[in-house]
């Protein structure tokens, strides 16, 4: 068995799991008759957040609303294998296509293993061939509590064949599901969804002949292939980006002005793929405010304007987010210990300050 590689402690909070997992969780529980707004009461979930394509909540957002969706509805009742027969290559499109585009079976499978662990990194993929079949073993790093371990590998095990069959078409068959639990009260209805499952296997797999690993897909395209690889590389340069550089510089590079003024904390909070409450944490966390961080690029900004335009102290107040010239004289003085007008008489005609 090959050597795990160590990984660095998953943060709960920070961005791991695709929001449309979500948007299937909220919708299943609909179809019971439970609204969305009865779902997320309570929870660290922005509706916004939701309706953000490409966003991801953390997992401790992602487990809270599982958690809700067990208690209204009273037990499982087979959400992994609806979310899994559902998702299918829906989770990241980007990554979709790069499956789709790969040359073989094989060549997907192991694609899938190394880029999804960027947008789930709580799952650990390994595929091996043992005599004549091939094992895609799936584990989970971060322990998760009984109460939730079931649907989580009922979700991995079954998104990862559904979207194998997609790739591969109705053809692909003699394919297991091994599970590590005994069988569930919910599998027999879903047991003519899925392909032959096996409980109590001692480990979560998917198994089937080694010799179809080589066939080769119908939409596999090697130059595609390589175009998507740098894209999703490029995409996980970035995630490391949003993840190592300081959480003061992303919050500034997304607080600008516009027709409607400066984003709220809730717009910038989505832009960044996180919760009110967590970009709250992380800017406490970094000696700082959202307000004071908005007030630093209110200032340079009005700065800019006053030392280097001709624009009148109104105008330049509203294009600050002022409703009223008096507001922001008073802010402007707390913020530098003169009014505008004063500031301006100063610097008029050099460079502002920065």
């Amino acid at each position: 068995m090959s050597q795990r590689t160590p990984r660095a402690p998953i943060d709960r909070n920070a961005p791991a799991v695709p929001v449309e997992f979500a948007r299937l969780i909220l919708q299943m529980m609909a179809e019971r008759g439970i609204p969305q707004e009865q779902a997320l009461a309570g929870l660290d979930i922005p509706a916004s957040l939701l309706a953000t394509d490409g966003a991801s909540l953390s997992i401790n957002q992602h487990e809270s609303l599982l958690r809700r969706g067990i208690a209204l509805s009273g037990n499982e009742g087979g959400l992994g294998y609806e979310i899994g027969l559902r998702i299918g290559l829906t989770t990241h499109a980007l990554l979709a296509y790069a499956l789709l585009s790969q040359v073989t079976l094989g060549d997907a499978i192991r694609f899938g293993i190394e880029f999804s662990q960027d947008f789930v990194p709580i799952y650990r993929g390994a595929l091996r061939v043992e005599d004549d079949f091939a094992v895609l073993d799936i584990t989970m790093d971060e322990p998760v509590e009984p109460a939730l371990q079931r649907y989580a590998f009922d979700m991995a095990l079954v998104s990862v064949w559904s979207g194998m069959h997609i790739i591969m078409g109705a053809s692909w068959t003699d394919v297991e599901l091994w599970f590590d639990y005994p069988e569930p009260e919910y599998f027999a209805a879903y047991e003519q969804r899925l392909p032959a499952c096996r409980f109590g296997m001692g480990a979560n797999q998917l198994c089937f002949p080694a010799t179809q690993l080589t066939r080769r897909l119908q939409t596999g395209d090697p130059v595609m292939a390589q175009l998507m690889t740098e894209r999703l590389e490029r995409e996980r340069q970035a995630r490391k980006r949003q993840g190592s550089t300081d959480i003061r510089v992303l919050v500034r590079e997304l607080l600008v002005a516009d027709a409607d003024g400066y984003p709220a904390l809730e717009a910038v909070a989505s832009r960044l793929f996180m919760s009110t409450r967590t970009l709250k944490r992380k800017l406490q966390q970094a000696d700082t405010t959202f307000q004071t961080e908005l007030d630093g690029v209110r200032l340079n900004h009005a700065r800019r304007l006053l030392g280097m335009s001709e624009l009148g102290i109104e105008e330049i107040a509203g294009r600050m987010g002022f409703a009223e010239p008096a507001s922001f004289t008073h802010a402007f003085r707390r913020w530098t210990g003169m009014t505008p007008s004063e500031w301006r008489s100063r610097h008029k005609g050099g460079d502002a300050p920065a």
